[in-house]
């Protein structure tokens, strides 16, 4: 049930040619409400109350999606929810008497809309799960027969990511900044770098955990090796005129991420769903790509910093490995037997 007021949220982003402004965009979902009876799914707000998901037979409330107005940090955004019947348990179908109405599990993707410029729109989704996204009757298919009922030739790209970050090397970026210079803005500090993965030049993938450092073998074969990083799990820290807000991320190469929301901190916000939706926003349309944008002014002197970086890495394991040589060698000439 991927909503942005879970638990927990994995935030995926698209992009798509549209013809349609997201005030039509939403006259649109309006008319496609869900509907129990055939379970039909179809479009309505964000709003949690009494939207009954999870709940096996569950009817969603009757609401319209909403259009908000943009603030000082958020852009004007189209906010929808859309409402589906999750399929049955294995076998409980073939049971005599099986009724799809009273058996199926009530669930929802949260789906925010902008407008990228007067050709593109961005679309945000609440879930990373690729076959969920793909079903012929799902969230992308049903947005989809929306934005072809203006224009045929419109297909969503879902591959293709309106925040998608410069490039792969921001990864080893947020790690050496994270221990040579953590403040990377006066109201943004970079505090931990608690886990990455990589993928080397054979496609093999590997996942570090527990604390990422420069004194861990597989991480410096990592960066001398010049293997492809990311995602990165990033705690940092947002100074809000005087207080902070603290914010634990794994982020993706598309700009996407997963938060959880054990793992947030907004003094001014007390609500669980609250939470959750606004630090979701907030991360979606300024934080991520501030990060990226920092990223990219430093392009200058990181491409410098990287060659020594990586020369450091090589050097760094050439030294480890020399040492456990040599101690392996004495303890071996050491051992009883040798002569």
């Amino acid at each position: 049930m991927p909503t942005m007021s879970q638990e927990s949220v994995k935030v995926l982003p698209m992009q798509s040619r549209s013809a349609m402004s997201l005030d039509e965009i939403q006259a649109a979902m309006s008319k496609a409400p869900p509907n129990k009876s055939g379970l039909r799914s179809g479009w309505a707000s964000m709003n949690n109350h009494q939207s009954n998901i999870g709940v096996i037979g569950g009817v969603p409330p009757v609401s319209m999606p909403t259009l908000e107005p943009a603030t000082e940090v958020l852009p004007e955004m189209l906010r929808a929810r859309f409402y589906f019947w999750t399929a049955p348990p294995a076998g409980m179908s073939a049971l005599p008497n099986y009724k799809p109405e009273l058996s199926r599990k009530l669930a929802a993707i949260d789906v925010t809309i902008t407008q990228l410029n007067k050709d593109h729109i961005g679309i945000l989704l609440s879930t990373r799960t690729r076959p969920l996204l793909q079903q012929r009757f799902g969230v992308l298919a049903s947005l989809e027969r929306i934005l072809k009922s203006r224009d045929t030739t419109i297909s969503i790209d879902r591959h293709k990511s309106h925040m998608e970050l410069q490039d792969a090397d921001i990864f080893l970026w947020l790690t050496v900044q994270c221990r040579d210079r953590p403040q990377l803005s006066p109201d943004l500090l970079l505090d931990e770098v608690s886990g990455i993965s990589g993928r080397d030049v054979s496609s093999r993938t590997a996942d570090l955990r527990s604390g990422i450092d420069f004194d861990r073998p597989n991480f410096l074969t990592a960066v001398a090796e010049a293997d492809t990083l990311g995602p990165i799990d990033i705690a940092f820290v947002q100074h809000v005129d005087d207080e902070n807000r603290s914010f634990q991320v794994r982020l993706h190469i598309d700009g996407g991420f997963e938060i959880r929301k054990n793992e947030l901190h907004f003094p001014d916000i007390l609500d669980g769903e609250d939470l959750m939706l606004n630090a979701t926003l907030l991360l979606a349309y300024s934080l991520v790509p501030r990060l990226n944008e920092l990223y990219i002014l430093d392009g200058t002197d990181w491409a410098h910093r990287r060659i020594e970086v990586i020369k450091r890495a090589m050097n760094d394991l050439e030294q480890r490995y020399s040492r456990a040589r040599t101690a392996l060698l004495e303890r071996l000439q050491n051992s009883p037997g040798t002569a």
